[in-house]
């Protein structure tokens, strides 16, 4: 069996990681089951939530992050669908990789065998940051499986984020671990955070996750990133598309990714999210809810 891909040189980090995990996992309002799908990439691990029987959707987490992100979302989505919290592998989650995703194609042998893991034939996709463009990438690749996607501030996607790489992901990922500063990574999350508070089990859990490892983790273990899809990909999406921005997103201008993606995507809604941030599903959670639910049950 191939050796798993390692996050963390330390087994007591990563303990101090899955214990962090865990106390997050506390704020899950609703019923759950811990699941591990097994992929042609490693285990990966999902919460799955809701009635058995109905109409199943998919939630994939932004970079470096996992399902807990989803915890004032799951209560509402789960009364009608049956809700597949996934940790998509190779970021810091529990999921457990053994290679990394390299490529468009090997992305998509593993969201296949993520939903033949789980025996469905199409599912709603609703994804945040990275997990908004793999939401994208699914139904551009995988039409036959996606039914409705939901992308709330999708990393790249429909324009460059130079604001990204400039202001988090160079001086938090690249600058910060040579230098070691603490200090650095923070101010780079809260400069994406824009001042809104969070969980303060969930900020641990991001807070080892991107601090406690440095330099001894890697935030990510795929070298398959967002990108800019062309004007011919984009046109030639076909399931129903939501789109959420949030009024205080900083990785780029929201009003140019709405025109883009109104402008190409056939059957797309956009729409921006007061009082919110990159996250809106966490920031305004109580709108962005009413907004998908709306959308879900809408022909």
């Amino acid at each position: 069996m191939p050796e798993k891909l390692r996050h963390f040189w330390s087994p007591e980090l990563e303990a101090e990681f899955n214990a962090a995990y865990e106390t997050a996992m506390h704020q899950w309002p609703v019923p759950y089951d811990d699941l591990f799908v097994s992929t042609t990439f490693g285990n990966t691990h999902v919460v799955v939530s809701g009635p058995l029987d109905a109409d199943p959707v998919l939630l994939l987490n932004p970079g470096g992050g996992s399902a807990t992100i989803w915890n004032r979302n799951i209560e509402p989505l789960s009364k009608c669908y049956r809700i597949y919290a996934v940790d998509v592998i190779g970021e810091m989650n529990k999921s457990v990789p053994t290679r990394p995703i390299r490529n468009h194609s090997e992305f998509i042998q593993w969201m296949t065998d993520l939903l033949d893991g789980f025996e469905i034939q199409s599912a709603h996709i609703i994804g945040n940051s990275n997990g908004g463009f793999f939401t994208l990438e699914t139904a551009y690749l995988l039409p036959s499986r996606t039914k409705k996607v939901i992308l709330i501030s999708p990393a790249a996607t429909f324009v460059q984020m130079w604001a990204f790489w400039g202001k988090l992901l160079i001086p938090a990922h690249i600058v910060a671990p040579l230098i070691r500063s603490e200090r650095m990574v923070h101010n780079a999350y809260n400069w994406l955070w824009q001042g809104f508070p969070r969980d303060p089990a969930d900020a641990r859990l991001k807070s080892i996750a991107v601090v406690a490892g440095y330099p001894r983790y890697r935030p990510s273990m795929n070298s398959f990133s967002p990108h800019v899809f062309s004007d011919e990909e984009l046109r030639q999406i076909q399931a129903p598309v939501l789109l959420l921005i949030g009024d205080h997103e900083v990785i780029y201008k929201p009003d140019q990714v709405i025109r883009r993606a109104t402008r190409l995507v056939p059957n797309l809604k956009a729409v921006i999210v007061p009082n919110a941030n990159h996250s809106a599903q966490y920031t305004a959670s109580e709108f962005v809810n009413h907004e998908i639910l709306e959308f879900l049950r809408n022909n």
